[in-house]
């Protein structure tokens, strides 16, 4: 299937405020109360501890729900993850903060993941969003990984499958049927879930879309081999879910000086 760069409405800069917030509200819902990440953790992990990082830098966050789920198993003792993303969501970051006794914290100025900011060092992660990058765009988040010396590790829970566009056609339904259950309370999620079901056909059309516009484990592998000659190892790969033929596509790049066994490139890690 031929990867597709169509529009998600989550990428507009006109949609509303509180119609995003209620898009990423309920994917960090999603998030939180599944095992949706937690076969890449101990890779995850081993790769933040080998890299000797002083932080995390979450970047494209969204509700941040990846790492309010995994950051007791994934960050070692003593360090932070600092949740960013062109749109930032601040009362999810709040909600973060405070879950996590301030081991998760937002910052509230918008960051540009193809160009982060020096004052903001760290092991850069991306859950769930490398697809919304063109080619070239993609390609650039790693460059600048690269040209900074910061690890990177990217993890997509969608791919080009029609198991998972099957899903998609269920989402509407999930997303009626778990709005109660999300905290905090807001009025507007209700309005726009339910008379008017704005926010339940925008999570389906946009995660539909995700699907169609996810990087396969080759087109990375394509995409690191484009990169100029540099001191990074990379693992590339697919974290199965059980028997099932998808799963969670990974990609971690980090400075060969710590970086693991190299020829773990492209290993699956059949979870």
């Amino acid at each position: 299937m031929r990867r597709l760069h169509l529009f998600e409405f989550e990428d507009l800069g006109w949609v509303p405020a509180f119609i995003r917030d209620g898009v990423t509200d309920f994917l960090e819902f999603a998030v939180v109360k599944t095992p949706l990440y937690d076969g890449i953790a101990p890779l995850l992990s081993s790769s933040i501890s080998q890299s000797g990082a002083g932080r995390v830098v979450d970047l494209c966050s969204g509700g941040g729900g990846a790492w309010s789920r995994l950051y007791e198993e994934c960050l070692p003792s003593g360090l932070n993850v600092t949740l960013t993303d062109l749109y930032p969501n601040q009362a999810a970051f709040e909600r973060a903060a405070g879950a996590s006794a301030g081991r998760i914290r937002g910052k509230v100025e918008p960051v540009d993941a193809t160009r982060v900011d020096e004052a903001l060092p760290g092991f850069r992660t991306l859950f769930s969003s490398f697809h919304h990058f063109r080619p070239e765009n993609a390609r650039a988040v790693l460059l600048d990984a690269v040209e900074s010396g910061s690890p990177i590790a990217v993890f997509e829970s969608t791919q080009r499958h029609v198991l998972l566009l099957l899903y998609m056609l269920l989402v509407p339904v999930i997303v009626l049927l778990v709005t109660p259950f999300i905290r905090p309370f807001r009025l507007s999620r209700l309005v726009f879930t339910y008379l008017l079901p704005i926010i339940p056909l925008m999570v389906a059309f946009d995660g539909f879309v995700s699907c169609l516009r996810t990087y396969s484990v080759g087109e990375l592998e394509s995409m690191v081999a484009s990169l100029p000659s540099n001191d990074f190892d990379w693992q590339i790969g697919l974290s199965r879910i059980g028997s099932l033929p998808v799963g969670v596509t990974y990609l971690v790049g980090s400075p060969r000086q710590t970086a693991c066994d190299s020829s773990n490139v492209g290993i699956d890690l059949g979870v």
